[in-house]
C-alpha cells in the first residue's frame, strides 16, 4: 500500500522538527482532506442532476420540516449557515428553476416564507437519494463496526469542538 500524502508531510515535518508532535496535524489534515474529497464527488453528482450542494442544502431543509414544506428564507439561512444576501440569491434561482415558490403571509408583510413546488419536492427526493448513494459509496472501504466507531469518535470530537465554543 502506497504512503499516504498527509503521512509524507508528517515525515517531512518530522524530519525538520523531531520534537514536534505532529499526530494532531495528521489528524486534522487528514479529515480536511476527506472532506474536499467527499465535496467534490457530491458536486460532481449534484451536477449531473443539474443541482448544486448549495441549492440542495435549501430544498432538503424545506423538505424535512414535512408538509406543507414552507419556510421564512431567514430560518433556512440561519440553519444553512447562509448569509441572508446568499440566501436571497439561492432563492432566486430556486424560484426561478420553479423548485420553490413566494407565499403571501397575511401575519407578515416584511418576509414571505418560500415553499416547495410539486417539482421541487421531486427534485429534493432525487437528490437525496443520490446523495445517501454517493455517501455510500465514499464509506465503502470500512466495515460496519469501523463505521460504527468512526461516527462514534467524530460525534465525540463535535461535542468537544462545541463545547469549546460555548
Amino acid at each position: 500500500m502506497q504512503q499516504d500524502p498527509i503521512a509524507q508531510l508528517q515525515d517531512g515535518w518530522n524530519a525538520e522538527l523531531p520534537d514536534l508532535d505532529t499526530r494532531a496535524m495528521a489528524t486534522v489534515a487528514r479529515l480536511n482532506r476527506c472532506r474536499a474529497l467527499l465535496f467534490r464527488r457530491i458536486e460532481e453528482h449534484m451536477t449531473s442532476s443539474d443541482s448544486s450542494l448549495a441549492e440542495f442544502d435549501v430544498l432538503s431543509t424545506l423538505r424535512r420540516q414535512g408538509p406543507p414544506y414552507r419556510m421564512k428564507p431567514s430560518t433556512i439561512a440561519r440553519l444553512t449557515m447562509l448569509s441572508p444576501s446568499g440566501m436571497t440569491h439561492r432563492v432566486d434561482q430556486l424560484e426561478s428553476a420553479n423548485l420553490l415558490e413566494r407565499v403571501s403571509d397575511p401575519n407578515s408583510r416584511r418576509t414571505a416564507p418560500v415553499a416547495l413546488t410539486k417539482q421541487g419536492l421531486q427534485a429534493s427526493e432525487r437528490l437525496v437519494r443520490t446523495l445517501v448513494v454517493v455517501e455510500e459509496q465514499a464509506l465503502q472501504s470500512l466495515t460496519k463496526a469501523e463505521r460504527t466507531e468512526l461516527d462514534r469518535l467524530l460525534a465525540k470530537l463535535l461535542q468537544g469542538l462545541s463545547n469549546e465554543e460555548t
